[in-house]
């Protein structure tokens, strides 16, 4: 065959072209073992294989190195005239060589090339295979639908530039995603006057005939005449006003069908007239600023709100189906309510209200709540005794933001007030949390007549400064001896230093391996710890 090598892919005896080893030259050792479906392929030296590129040079048969005079090489002597011509000899075979060589490495780049195409489009093929197979492709559209309804920005905290938020967003992934979102009215159901003009509009027209969440703001007056008009369909309304947007509301009185929930901020003292006098469905008002003096006071189940004045005390009374209630202070009761304490008919009856948040506990002697379980009370607890001893209310859960020279005295007699508690979350000074730890650690089983506070407490959470040594070894004290006696299981300890002390960490090891679940928050965690409180209160 002289010069020529083989390539084969495969060499199977039965093959009629297979060449046999005596065949083949004793140059021809190197194959190409490509996946053409021809068996074997006569290539020059120069020529690579047209399936798989395979190229046998003559470079591998060409002079060596070792061809030059090797005394030459190591010395500084001239050669000689015969050594001169065959020096030439060699120079010329080893530039045919390297003709042949850069022949063959521009074929292998040129081929390279392709080879690195080919890889690229592989590679993007198993890409977009996966893409195409993935699960996000195959979901149903009502579970889509869902996702996209947990896309939807915080209502409390509306984005600057809605167009960027879902459900706009939505809309810019594919095709499929936008028939999908423009076909789910209630993404569109959420609208902020604050938003453009033609983007209210869009999402009245897409939210069809659902019941709408709106926000109204006082210094966005060209959508609220628009949104008024589809006043019909307001389910959940949060308006923030201010003198112009009162003849707005105006319109909307006696036309609210759906609404049952209002949000009212009032910083201008001009109240709302009788806008929402006549809501059939309202059950849920929170009001910021005056309290609203028209509202269907009978049907409320939730209401947050100032403390009323003494002419608004009765229609406060009025509403016998509150379920969850929080009253905050503007002045003093002193200046509030100067001549209703005592009166008879200034004791408002809850008989429902089982959740409570009070800013003054001064005002549960004018309450009575025979169902109340949960209280959140900021200061002045004493009178809780009486509101206890009045209403017969079994209270499961206290928590309170109070401190100061006054509070130990007048807490630890409310504790023994009630052996239906069980979960206590405090704000403490250091003498206080010593004081409560010492009155909550159950002595030797000795004293047969000693009957442990809140005997069915099971939960316990301490917010206050970080503790001392003797702090966390009365702590521990404290907790076995309830273990022990008790079902104590949760004690949620709160430390407001932004570090922990080293016998803290001990103490917080000791209570986990007693199975208390312990938790030991720097100043972050204890500050929206507070936040999620006062969260669970209208």
């Amino acid at each position: 065959m002289g010069k020529y090598d083989v390539c084969q892919s495969e060499r199977r005896a039965d093959c009629p072209y297979r060449l046999s080893t005596a065949t083949r030259q004793p140059g021809a050792e190197s194959i190409c073992r490509c996946s053409s479906q021809r068996h074997f392929q006569i290539m020059d030296f120069n020529s690579p294989c047209l399936n798989c590129g395979f190229l046998k040079t003559s470079a591998s048969a060409g002079v060596d190195d070792s061809a030059l005079p090797r005394h030459l090489l190591t010395t500084n002597c001239p050669p000689s005239d015969v050594e001169a011509v065959h020096i030439r000899e060699v120079i010329e075979g080893a530039q045919t060589r390297l003709s042949n060589l850069d022949t063959s490495i521009g074929v292998l780049e040129d081929l390279l090339t392709k080879l690195r195409g080919h890889r690229k489009r592989a590679t993007e093929d198993i890409h977009h295979g996966r893409a195409l197979l993935s699960i996000i492709r195959r979901l149903p559209v009502d579970i889509l639908t869902e996702i996209f309804d947990w896309t939807l920005p915080d209502w409390h905290t509306p984005p600057r530039r809605p167009i960027n938020w879902s459900p706009w967003l939505l809309g810019r992934v594919c095709s499929q995603w936008r028939t999908v979102s423009l076909s789910v009215s209630t993404l569109w159901s959420n609208i902020d006057s604050a938003s453009p003009l033609p983007l209210i509009m869009a999402q009245i027209q897409r939210s069809n005939e659902t019941g709408l969440n709106v926000r109204l703001s006082s210094s966005d007056t060209k959508a609220l005449g628009p949104l008024v008009v589809c006043s019909r369909r307001w389910k959940s309304v949060d308006i923030q006003t201010g003198g112009n947007i009162l003849p707005f509301l105006d319109r909307v009185h006696g036309n609210v069908p759906l609404l049952c929930q209002l949000k009212y901020r009032d910083s201008t003292g001009v109240g709302s007239g009788t806008a929402f006098e006549i809501a059939p469905q309202l059950t849920s008002v929170i009001v910021t600023g005056k309290p609203l003096t028209r509202l269907p006071w009978t049907q409320l189940t939730r209401l947050h709100q100032r403390i009323p004045r003494n002419e608004g005390l009765t229609r406060l009374g009025s509403a016998h189906s509150l379920v969850e209630l929080s009253l905050k202070n503007s002045v003093s009761l002193e200046l509030s309510l100067p001549h209703a304490r005592g009166r008879p008919e200034s004791i408002l009856e809850f008989p429902r209200l089982h959740k409570l948040y009070i800013e003054d506990g001064r005002f549960l002697d004018f309450l009575l709540l025979p169902a109340l379980e949960d209280l959140f009370i900021e200061t002045s607890i004493s009178p809780l005794i009486s509101l206890i001893e009045r209403s017969l209310c079994r209270i499961r859960k206290i928590t309170t933001a109070s401190s100061g020279l006054e509070f130990t005295p007048a807490l630890l007699p409310v504790l023994t007030q009630i052996p239906t508690l069980l979960e206590l979350r405090l704000s403490l000074s250091n003498a206080d949390l010593e004081t409560l730890l010492s009155h909550f650690t159950i002595p030797p089983p000795e004293d047969n007549d000693y009957r442990p506070p809140c005997p069915n407490l099971r939960v316990i959470s301490l917010c206050g400064n970080p503790m001392d040594e003797r702090q966390c070894s009365l702590l521990v004290a404290m907790v076995k001896s309830r273990c022990t006696h008790s079902d104590l299981s949760v004690l949620a300890v709160l430390d407001c230093s932004p570090g922990l002390y080293a016998c803290a960490t001990n103490t917080l090891e000791t209570l986990r391996a007693l199975g208390v679940d312990a938790e030991w928050l720097p100043e972050k965690g204890t500050r929206r710890k507070l936040t999620e409180w006062l969260q669970e209160y209208p």
